[in-house]
């Protein structure tokens, strides 16, 4: 069949749209996301039971590793377990009682850890946007309880001076659990190979300042104070319908959520997250 001039042009145009949406997401990806930082296909360490334990300080902090959670969940017997001190009780939800959000976001965790493939769902009752002031002794009982019983080769938790965006309970959480490691990873039949914190390479942070008004307010202003380097990466692109599914899950807290992800509502989660394609992790030990 002979190609007519119009049918070229046509063609040619056809061409464009397709290629030019697939050229802006590749270069929006390479523009937010750190090439640099080795890439991993799972985080557990060889020869070792495959539980690990995420440690966090309200329901939907999880989205910062969901991706790779839901990677490692997919991974032949692995056990995830992922554990939060308060209920997110604080939240600002016009119109709700502490006691009905706790519920409510107690409801939700559980339904983003099925989402992610969590084993385990552990929630505590320490005081929501109160962890600074909490019983340090009695924090860090739970946390070397949750080692106690579950017994992760793999810890992952917040970093212990930012708290991903400058949040005083995350940090307070990654000071915890830096501390109970640190103090129990000598000791004999201790379960933790390797412990990790999640955080994010210069070139997120600069993009998340600019979108998010949360890391814009909240973010350290001194580069000495922020986010520790990452160490390793994890690709989640393939994952991104279940880190969608996990945010969705955290009904309460859409506000909060468009604030720290910009845009990840308004575009398909097969786009979003093959631009932000990447989660990072600081390997502390």
């Amino acid at each position: 069949m002979r190609v007519t001039r119009r049918n070229k042009i046509l063609l040619s145009v056809l061409a464009c749209l397709l290629v030019l949406p697939a050229v802006t997401v590749f270069g929006l990806n390479r523009y937010v996301n750190d090439t640099s930082v080795p890439l991993t296909d799972s985080l557990f360490p060889e020869s070792a039971p495959k539980r690990l334990l995420a440690i966090f300080a309200h329901p939907d902090d999880e989205i910062t590793v969901a991706g790779s959670l839901r990677r490692m969940s997919e991974e032949a017997d692995a056990e995830i377990t992922i554990a939060y001190l308060t209920r997110g009780e604080a939240a600002d939800v016009p119109k709700t009682s502490l006691a009905d959000l706790a519920e409510r976001r107690t409801i939700e965790a559980d339904n983003a850890g099925k989402v992610l493939g969590a084993d385990n769902v552990e929630l505590f009752d320490f005081r929501d946007s109160g962890l600074p002031a909490a019983d340090a002794a009695k924090a860090q009982e739970t946390v070397s309880a949750l080692i106690d019983e579950y017994r992760p080769s793999v810890v992952i938790s917040f970093d212990d001076r930012v708290g991903f965006y400058g949040h005083p309970d995350h940090a307070q959480v990654g000071v915890w659990v830096k501390t109970v490691l640190n103090t129990r990873r000598h000791a004999p039949d201790f379960p933790v190979k390797h412990f990790y914190q999640a955080t994010l390479p210069e070139s997120m942070i600069s993009v998340a300042k600019e979108l998010s008004p949360t890391f814009r307010d909240m973010y350290p202003t001194d580069p000495a104070q922020g986010l520790p380097e990452p160490t390793v990466a994890m690709t989640i692109d393939s994952v991104a319908s279940e880190k969608r599914a996990a945010l969705d899950a955290h009904v309460s807290q859409v506000t909060v959520l468009q604030a720290v992800q910009p845009g990840y509502d308004k575009l398909p989660s097969w786009i979003y997250f093959r631009i932000l394609s990447r989660e990072y992790f600081t390997q502390v030990f």
